[in-house]
């Protein structure tokens, strides 16, 4: 990115912009430009404020001013201009902010690709091994007692083999820049430059979407959409198809449609792993597709948001943040999988994409059309009251049928497995050994990754705690290590119990790296992959592990929630679910409704060709009624059941929810913070407020967390409680940081 001097004003003639800037400050700032600049809203400039030079984007240009001229700071520089956003991406800003409680700053920084927050740097830094792999590897185990943080940084850079980002080290890693610093300095690591410029991405043809005849359901839903698209009319379609339905194939003939009429398109997809099998369809049939996710460097990011900012490519294709792809006459947002949770953000402006893809195509006259096989409780009841077009997919696709599924209950397993820990139960293995003779494909579906989620003593019942968080530790075998998923701090393996000195530690719970070894020594004839995020460290890992899988160099693929949706293998004949009840206790009013969605997804991975499928579901609660109802594809039933919960707890479709969140290290102040924080709320109608209470999690990196949730029963209610605690960041301390969450997906 380089600084850019834009056309000149005339002579004496003095302007004056407003400028969002990333803070959670809900205001905007007025500067003055510099004579014989102009600048428009959507560029970047550089500013002094409060005695630091911030990155902001320009809102609005004017001659005037109702400051005193005098007082007004001039911007320091206009940034590359050919990164401005366009004006839609403004509007759906400022849109997020009034939705989320954010201020338009923080809104407008999601909008840009890191690259274009970078003050002009035409080099990112990365790091590589400087020491040679053996070395490296003894240095990973001696730095692990003393310098865990740099133990930690150097098995990172490791396992992704390549030059890593040092953004991306800091993410995976959670840590400071000093760690790599002293790895620099001490000489195994090197801190490298490379060019933002980097050779496109060339999306694999072999995930190439063949051309099929419509059934009469997918013709009509694509009659029934592209008659919005001729009329260049916004509407959003509920798009309810069963599992290898076709709904790819119907956004496929969808965008034929949209690109006809010179019109561009957005394809969301919840998940990494996801995106090369959607990007290769999408690139078999459109020469011009640009992919965006957070698997990508910021180079390679930044080439693709250049690509579709200068119109060469009219296709985005990715992850969340690919919804602020600055595509040019907008036609088409699409959101497949639209019930994931992954189209939440996590940190602010904490959006959820699907509703910001509705806003967005509001603004542009696009047609929104929302994917899934189990869609959420609010978007089936949107479209069965007209607010959605419904578009119903009923059967499956060619020649794929619907797949036989089996209950298993594990609590007829012999008492010695139970003891143990079931990981396979005998018909699940029966099955196995059936398939597998027969050269078909076995996925193996367990949403914990790890060996063991719990490192337990028999003696006391106490389990290895993180020092920093109310957790407990996860036992990685390969890496010997026990591991807190939050805090990512890790320890040796003690050798006995801290609290009565027991030296018989068991290993309680199946995770995904247990699994993968008992698979092995049941079947060492066949081929076993994992696919979870310990695996899938390095970069490039879910393309290669997803092809081997299509060309059947893999006999079983084992994975958490990454294989349950979206891939399609026609050779996939037998798919395990290892265990149904992992999320179903979680304490978070969409338990039931997520174990529902995994169980129906994972299980609409079999079958999907001309060979018969079968589904094996190991559960302790074969009668809990999400499960029953996954077993028999019944999603009517379960929306039925679940609804009647749901308005009995007053949960969302009947309520909006904002969770306030205060983290601090004083339990006390936490409390306080929230107590003033509810004041406002007590008087409202149609509010209800629970809490202040200690977090499921109560607490991380040794910050305690408090938190309350408001349940807004009416839209009017919903407005007076956000205009109350909209601004309950500004109760934060230097000790104690408070965030807003509205319709939060999850209550952990």
């Amino acid at each position: 990115m380089t600084e850019s001097t834009p056309e000149p004003t005339a002579p004496g003639a003095r302007r004056y912009v407003q400028v969002a800037l990333n803070l959670p400050l809900r205001r905007e700032f007025t500067y003055a430009l510099p004579p014989g600049v102009d600048a428009s809203p959507g560029n970047r400039v550089r500013v002094h404020f409060h005695g630091r030079k911030l990155g902001g984007v320009v809102t609005e240009v004017a001659d005037t001013t109702d400051l005193p001229a005098q007082k007004v700071k001039v911007i320091e520089s206009l940034l590359d201009s050919e990164l401005s956003l366009p004006p839609s991406l403004l509007a759906l800003a400022r849109r997020m902010a009034q939705s989320y409680g954010c201020s338009i700053g923080e809104a407008l920084d999601a909008t840009l690709p890191s690259i274009a927050k970078r003050r002009g740097q035409r080099k990112l830094p990365h790091l590589e091994l400087m020491a040679a792999p053996d070395v490296a590897h003894k240095a990973v185990e001696e730095l692990e007692e003393r310098h865990q943080a740099q133990s930690r940084v150097l098995r990172t850079v490791l396992e992704f083999n390549g030059p890593i980002p040092v953004a991306d080290l800091r993410r995976r890693t959670k840590t400071s820049d000093s760690p790599w610093k002293t790895l620099v300095k001490n000489g195994l690591l090197k801190r490298v430059m490379i060019a933002e410029e980097l050779e496109e991405l060339v999306p694999s043809l072999d995930e190439a979407a063949e051309r099929h005849v419509l059934n009469d359901h997918q013709q009509q839903a694509v009659d029934e959409v592209t008659a919005y698209v001729e009329r260049a009319e916004h509407h959003t379609f509920l798009l309810h198809g069963v599992t290898g339905s076709g709904k790819t194939e119907v956004y496929l003939r969808i965008l034929e449609e949209v690109r006809a009429r010179k019109k561009s398109a957005i394809v969301l997809v919840p998940e990494i792993s996801l995106t090369p099998q959607t990007v290769g369809r999408f690139a078999s049939r459109f020469p011009d597709v640009a992919v965006l996710h957070s698997g990508l460097t910021d180079s390679e990011r930044a080439r693709q948001w250049q690509r579709l900012l200068q119109g060469k490519a009219t296709v985005a294709v990715g992850a969340r943040s690919a919804l602020f792809a600055p595509v040019r006459n907008l036609g088409l947002i699409v959101i497949d999988e639209e019930h994931e949770t992954s189209f939440k953000q996590d940190s602010t402006p904490r959006y959820h994409a699907r509703q910001m893809a509705i806003e967005r195509g509001k603004i542009e006259g696009a047609v929104v059309v929302l994917g899934s096989a189990t869609p959420t409780l609010e978007s089936i009841g949107k479209a069965r009251r007209g607010i959605y077009g419904l578009l119903t997919l009923p059967e499956r696709a060619g020649a794929g049928r619907q797949p036989q599924i089996v209950v298993e209950d594990l609590r007829g397993e012999p008492k010695d497995s139970l003891r143990q820990g079931v990981v396979l139960s005998r018909t699940l293995l029966a099955m196995m050994d059936e398939r597998l003779k027969a050269r078909d494909q076995v996925l193996l579906f367990l949403n914990r990754r790890g060996y063991s989620p719990v490192l337990l003593c028999p003696a006391c019942g106490e389990a290895v705690q993180c020092e920093t968080c109310s957790v407990s530790m996860t036992w990685h075998h390969r890496r010997g290590r026990l591991v807190c998923h939050w805090c990512c701090a890790e320890q040796r393996r003690p050798t006995q119990c801290k609290t009565c000195q027991s030296e018989s530690m068991f290993e309680l719970g199946v995770g995904t790296e247990r699994l993968e070894e008992v698979v092995k020594e049941r079947f060492p004839e066949a081929v076993v992959a994992r696919m979870d995020a310990d695996t899938m460290a390095e970069r490039g890992a879910h393309e290669r592990v997803l092809r081997a899988f299509r060309k059947k160099h893999i006999d079983v693929l084992i994975g958490t929630q990454m294989i349950a949706k979206g891939l399609d293998f026609p050779d996939v004949t037998l798919v395990g679910v290892v265990s149904a009840d992992t999320g179903l206790f979680v304490p978070d009013y969409r338990a039931a409704e997520r174990t529902f969605q995994l169980l129906h997804q994972v299980a609409g991975r079999a079958g999907r060709g001309e060979k018969a499928g079968t589904v094996v579901i190991q559960t302790f609660c074969p009668d809990n009624y999400a499960v029953e109802a996954a077993a028999k594809n019944d999603y009517d039933s379960f929306v039925k059941q679940e609804l009647v919960f749901r308005k009995v707890t007053g949960s969302p479709p009947f309520a909006r929810l904002l969770r306030v969140l205060a983290e601090g290290r004083h339990e006390r102040d936490a409390q306080q913070i929230l107590r003033e924080a509810c004041k406002p709320l007590d008087t409202m109608k149609d509010v209800e407020v629970l809490g202040p209470a200690p977090a499921v999690i109560a607490k991380v990196k040794d910050n305690w967390r408090w938190h309350m949730l408001v349940k807004c029963y009416s839209q009017d209610s919903f407005d007076e409680a956000m205009g109350a605690i909209g601004t309950v960041e500004d109760l934060a301390t230097r000790t104690c940081r408070v965030t807003l969450d509205v319709d939060p997906s999850s209550l952990m």
